[in-house]
């Protein structure tokens, strides 16, 4: 609660309700009433009763002085001087009432005690009666005045003055009123009330009126100007009653007057002592809703901190608490996964026993920065882990004043470092295999025309030895360009697979009964195949390839002989391995695993080994393109591969290939089936490359059909429009133009549903093979082909 809150909690301050006036206006009818009966009997005598005077007098002066003290700690809240002149009028009817009742003749002596004379209580009534209203004047007056304007003295010093001026004024009165007794007027004589008594008792009641009027007139009262109202009419009763009409002490008007002075020293008693009462139940309810209220923030406390430990003890994350200099003061239980250290083995110890010598000066530079008032930093410092290697973590850090801790947060990156080397790696595979798919394309097309040709023009010197035996060199030399290209192809998984379900146990048979002979006795050979092996779904000839290549390569890493190792197994990879390789997909593999007992490969070539022309080998003795032919080959073949090698112990290829799960069709056998023969057909050729296109119409036409050549899209639909007969279309896949060989089929066949298609490609681009497959139904004819292959295939796709 606030200062202003409290202020206006306060009667001085509050405003007064209907309720309080409509309160107070009934006290003053009662009163008006009870004066108004009393008037015709004040002059009515009574007994004496000298303990009537004690009692009264006694009353009068606790219940001023109980409302001086109420008042006064108002005062020291608000600090009014409105306040302190209203206390310092009760506290002075207080002693004055005291001193009254002490100088009282015939109450504690006969003619009182402190000196007193016969006039002494009369004056010290007269005092008492007229010194009050003119507080209550002042007060009035100076809250109208200044809006209850506030004192700058300190409040202890203010109420002490205020205390010591009254006691002075007191004691300064009652030595006037007794050792100056002589000199003053004479009020009584012979119990009756003189004529200067009359124009005294006057003044101090026309004071009092006067009070009255001047708490009347405020434009907003407070409760406390509403019971002083109602305390100056009962004052101004009692007055009348005891010190006007009535005749003599002790008769009815003496004692009715007195009642109401009592009554009016109670007034503001009784509401200051309700207002306290009203504010003690405020404050036990305020303090009941505080004790609510800290239970339930302790619970929520309590929870937090709950949470927080929580938090702490399961965080994947490293926490770190030290204090300014680096000493652990708190260590999360994540320690020990990250760095191999429990936290017990850490906490008291310094940072710089942990942190990577090499990063010992980031960190500090990053915690004087932390106290220098920066308080959130990302940084990276490397820890050492308990065998000795360096795990790098990410750090967000923050440095607590009021504790004076460092609080840390580090993120292990070794795992998000192993997949940004794999995301690079990935991509610097595939930016080689478009480089390598595009230049095996266009170097596929000349051997094509150098393949193409060199059959025709074999045929024309086959009479001459020497002649034809250049043209053999020229075939050979064409067909290990060939080879290179389909190593790259493989690679760069551009070639079109025609795959099938293979039995790999009786692949490797096979492959095992031609590498017998090939590696030699020095290298054994040991199969281990599993007995329920699931068939796979690959092209047979590209795996029987990829499975040579390994073995010649394992050959050549035992130049002194040693063990060769071929196994098959069924695996199941789950979603844990595919989530630490990004390109496998859970589910059941056939692993073909080929491993030897050579020389082993370094460490630092085992991520190039799947590049490009990469090769450990001595010039010449290697192309560098074995392996990354099988990388290509058995990624596009939607399987997995992994490589395993320790220097100086060997090394192991795991090929995992898809499970089988339907049987595939393929026109493989029927073209290596059918006869190499010609025809009188019509074929159109479309194909962009000129060279291409004009090697592609001599073969044709040497086989004996009739080829019409176009060199696109749009070219090649003119000439079906404008040709009566077309057998076949043998069309590349990738054209200039806007549309390619597939595109093109479908135009043709909207025109001449029964024609025959033909497909030849350098390399894949998903036109006619996806996913590495051929479509159903498709027939191609891959670049660089001979005469006789281009030979058989036309008669195939002739009679399909």
């Amino acid at each position: 609660m606030g200062a202003d809150e409290v202020r206006h909690t306060l009667l001085s301050n509050m405003p007064a309700s209907r309720s309080d006036l409509k309160l107070a206006l009934t006290v003053v009818a009662v009163s008006a009433l009870v004066f108004i009966i009393a008037v015709p009997y004040v002059g009515t005598p009574l007994a004496p009763i000298p303990a009537f005077i004690a009692s009264y007098q006694s009353a009068m002066a606790l219940s001023d002085l109980i409302t001086a003290v109420l008042l006064l700690s108002q005062f020291a809240i608000l600090r009014s001087w409105a306040l302190l002149l209203l206390a310092c009028g009760y506290l002075f009817t207080a002693a004055a009432a005291i001193v009254h009742g002490l100088t009282f003749p015939g109450l504690f002596a006969p003619t009182g005690l402190l000196g007193a004379g016969p006039q002494t209580t009369v004056w010290l009534y007269m005092i008492w009666h007229g010194a009050f209203p003119l507080f209550v004047l002042g007060y009035a007056c100076t809250a109208n005045e200044s809006g209850a304007a506030r004192i700058s003295w300190p409040a202890g010093r203010a109420i002490f003055t205020s205390v010591v001026a009254v006691g002075v004024a007191i004691i300064a009165l009652t030595w006037i009123v007794t050792a100056g007794h002589d000199r003053l007027p004479i009020l009584l004589s012979g119990g009756r009330y003189t004529m200067v008594f009359m124009v005294v008792v006057s003044s101090v009641w026309c004071f009092s009126l006067a009070a009255l009027a001047v708490l009347w007139l405020r434009r907003r009262p407070s409760v406390i100007d509403v019971w002083l109202m109602v305390v100056m009419c009962a004052w101004l009763f009692d007055i009348a009653l005891s010190a006007i009409l009535n005749v003599a002490r002790f008769d009815l008007g003496f004692y009715a007057g007195r009642l109401y002075g009592l009554c009016a020293a109670s007034f503001v008693l009784v509401v200051l002592l309700a207002e306290n009462v009203a504010l003690q139940g405020q404050l036990s309810r305020l303090l009941g809703a505080l004790h609510r209220q800290a239970a339930s923030d302790q619970q929520a406390l309590s929870r937090e901190i709950e949470e927080r430990q929580r938090i702490f003890e399961t965080s994947q994350d490293l926490i770190l608490v030290t204090d300014s200099v680096g000493n652990f003061i708190q260590v999360s239980p994540s320690s020990s996964a990250i760095l191999g250290i429990r936290p017990d083995e850490m906490i008291g110890h310094s940072a710089v026993d942990f942190i990577h010598p090499g990063d010992l000066e980031t960190a500090r530079r990053e915690m004087r920065s932390a106290r220098r008032g920066r308080q959130l930093r990302s940084f990276e410092v490397r820890y050492l882990h308990r065998n000795g290697h360096a795990v790098m973590l990410n750090w967000m850090g923050t440095w607590s004043e009021p504790v004076k801790r460092h609080f840390f947060i580090g993120r292990d990156l070794t795992e998000k470092q192993a997949a940004e080397a794999r995301a690079r790696q990935a991509q610097k595979m595939e930016a080689i295999g478009q480089l390598t798919g595009g230049v095996a394309h266009d170097f596929n097309n000349l051997l094509t025309v150098i393949t193409g040709t060199i059959g025709i023009l074999g045929e024309a010197v086959e009479k001459d030895p020497e002649l034809a035996s250049i043209a053999e060199l020229i075939d050979e030399a064409a067909d290990r360009g060939a080879q290179l290209t389909r190593h790259l192809l493989a690679f760069a998984r551009r070639q079109p697979l025609q795959p099938v379900e293979v039995d790999v146990n009786s692949l490797i048979c096979e492959a095992v009964n031609l590498l017998r002979p090939t590696l030699g006795e020095p290298v054994e050979i040991l199969p281990q195949l599993a007995g329920d092996i699931w068939k796979a779904l690959m092209d047979a000839g590209q795996l029987t390839t990829a499975v040579l290549n390994l073995a010649l390569n394992a050959r050549d890493a035992m130049p002194n002989g040693g063990k060769l190792m071929l196994e098959t197994r069924n695996v199941h990879l789950d979603e844990d391995y595919a989530s630490m390789n990004s390109e496998v997909v859970p589910g059941d593999y056939v692993m073909i695993s080929i491993s030897d007992t050579g020389t082993g490969i370094p460490a630092a070539y085992l991520e190039k080994v799947f590049d490009p022309f990469f090769t450990t080998k001595e010039i010449g003795k290697g192309t560098g393109l074995g392996l990354s032919m099988v990388y290509g080959f058995v990624k596009q073949s939607g399987g997995h591969i992994k490589i395993y090698s320790e220097e100086g112990h060997g090394t192991s290829v795991k090929l995992y290939l898809p499970r089988s799960t339907a049987e595939a069709s393929t026109a493989t056998a029927a073209v290596r089936s059918s006869p190499i023969e010609g025809g009188h057909e019509v074929i159109l050729v479309v194909e962009d490359d000129q060279l291409v296109r004009k090697s592609v119409v001599a073969q044709i036409e040497s086989i004996g059909y009739t080829a019409l050549a176009a060199a696109g899209a749009s070219e090649a639909l003119d000439i079906i429009d404008q040709t009566a007969k077309i057998d076949l279309l043998f069309t590349d896949t990738i054209m200039p133009g806007g549309m390619n060989g597939r595109q093109l089929v479908d135009e043709a066949l909207k025109r001449r549903p029964a024609l025959k298609v033909l497909y030849t490609s350098g390399y894949s681009e998903d036109v006619v093979v996806h996913q590495g497959r051929l479509d159903p139904g498709v027939l191609l004819l891959v670049k660089p082909y001979r005469k006789t292959e281009l030979a058989r295939m036309i008669r195939v796709a002739l009679g399909s």
